[in-house]
């Protein structure tokens, strides 16, 4: 079984060679972690070039390229999106409520583009229009859309992401910056199970191998850490 990391950056505002060099580090810290696939997404700006990413991990099979948009772009960023699936592959979109509301009629747009391309979607939670009961009722709207729960509501609404996704089987949790608390993804585990745990790391901005190592110390069995790194989302990327 693959080991994945579903949520990774990179800045693709920036010159090509900058993007090379930042590819590299990112792929060091994945190997740290002892993780082999990597979702790599356009940092959240005004303006995410994801054209520019395919450019610069075209020939690193490691990276599974996801797709950012600025959902105030309006259908610009709904025919972005389609451009990015069509004809660059990708099978993720990220989502970002800070940026714009969940359910602005421009981000609703952009998950009925997600619907009709049969993609997962990667959304943002925590505080305001992030909060996991409004990705819930998202999630409601939209059943046959896979969708992962950056941060399973880190910290202070961790209880709530866990009803969402037992109320939805749609979402996952995704355990961006709640790895550093292992103890809230066993309380999430015990009502969902690990099927429906995914690791993230949100590298750079942190440490992949103390994202890993977090989890591993919570001790949860060889066959919960291989759904968590890596078993869960390769099964919704159809990867063996």
């Amino acid at each position: 079984m693959p080991t994945m990391d579903f949520e990774a950056y990179l800045p693709s505002d920036a010159v090509a060679s900058e993007r090379a060099k930042a590819l590299g580090q990112l792929l060091a810290m994945e190997d740290a972690g002892g993780i082999h696939y990597v979702v790599t997404f356009p940092l959240p700006i005004a303006r995410p070039d994801n054209e520019a990413m395919v450019e610069t991990c075209k020939h690193e099979p490691r990276v599974l390229l996801g797709c950012q948009v600025n959902p105030n772009h309006g259908q610009e960023a709904v025919a972005d999106l389609e451009r990015c699936v069509t004809r660059w592959g990708m099978r993720i979109l990220k989502l970002y409520p800070p940026c714009l509301p969940l359910f602005n009629p421009k981000t609703l747009a952009l998950m009925d583009k997600a619907r009709e391309l049969g993609i997962i979607v990667n959304i943002h939670s925590g505080r305001g229009d992030s909060q996991p009961f409004i990705v819930g009722a998202l999630a409601g709207r939209y059943p046959e859309v896979p969708i992962i729960m950056d941060h399973m509501g880190y910290r202070s609404w961790t209880a709530d992401a866990v009803l969402v996704a037992q109320d939805n089987p749609n979402v996952y949790l995704g355990t961006t910056v709640a790895s550093f608390e292992p103890g809230r993804i066993l309380e999430a585990m015990k009502v969902l199970g690990p099927e429906r745990i995914i690791f993230g790391s949100n590298a750079p901005l942190l440490y992949v191998d103390l994202a890993v190592e977090a989890i591993r110390r919570a001790r949860f069995g060889k066959e919960a850490e291989q759904l968590i790194f890596g078993g869960n989302l390769a099964r919704l990327y159809h990867i063996d």
